[in-house]
């Protein structure tokens, strides 16, 4: 009697480790592992709201154009602060130098967001068009390394020192402009969220 337990918790047990969960349609390989590339684990914390008002507006085409739209104009900011530092005829300190480069990343993110539009992310423009699980995981990727690049511009920003010698009125009042921009985005992307079907 002893011995038939025994064969039959093992059975039991075999049994149980061999099961391999039934794919839905709504899966995908890609949605398994979120934590490729240069996406931290910690970033996916419970209560990030940014992160998940970028998953439930990637969610509907509505949302998803959207989050281009506000994608397209932190790109056009981010060229803009470029060029209007460069415009000011003034050298660029350290942290100005710095700032530049991170909006070189945030430009080239931007490119690639809208690169996966139109590569990836190929949708018709009506009210039956769905994003694909495909879509959905490397926009998400991306719009969180674009949000994650735009929260070190700004705390680089904040850097650059706003009165004395190494002050440019004309630098000062670029960094302001871009800071108002790169500040809304978070609750650009709440906004963003809000707009389903």
């Amino acid at each position: 009697m002893k011995y038939t337990i025994i064969a039959l918790a093992v059975c039991l047990f075999c049994v149980n480790a061999l099961v391999v969960p039934y794919p839905s349609e709504n899966s995908s390989p890609e949605l398994v592992d979120l934590t490729d590339g240069d996406v931290a684990v910690e970033d996916f914390s419970f209560l990030n709201a940014t992160y998940k008002a970028i998953k439930i507006a990637l969610r509907s085409l509505k949302g998803f154009n959207c989050i281009l739209k506000w994608v397209v104009g932190i790109q056009d900011s981010a060229k803009l602060f470029n060029s209007n530092v460069l415009l000011c005829g003034v050298t660029a300190s350290k942290d100005v130098t710095n700032l530049i480069n991170a909006n070189a990343q945030i430009i080239s993110t931007c490119n690639d967001i809208i690169n996966l539009k139109s590569n990836v992310c190929v949708l018709a423009d009506d009210e039956q068009a769905k994003i694909t699980n495909s879509c959905f995981v490397k926009t998400l990727r991306k719009v969180w390394s674009l949000k994650k690049q735009v929260d070190k511009a700004i705390s680089l920003a904040k850097k650059i020192p706003q009165t004395g010698p190494n002050a440019a009125v004309c630098v000062t009042d670029a960094v302001n402009t871009l800071t108002t921009y790169y500040t809304a985005f978070p609750q650009n992307m709440v906004s963003c969220s809000q707009l389903t079907s």
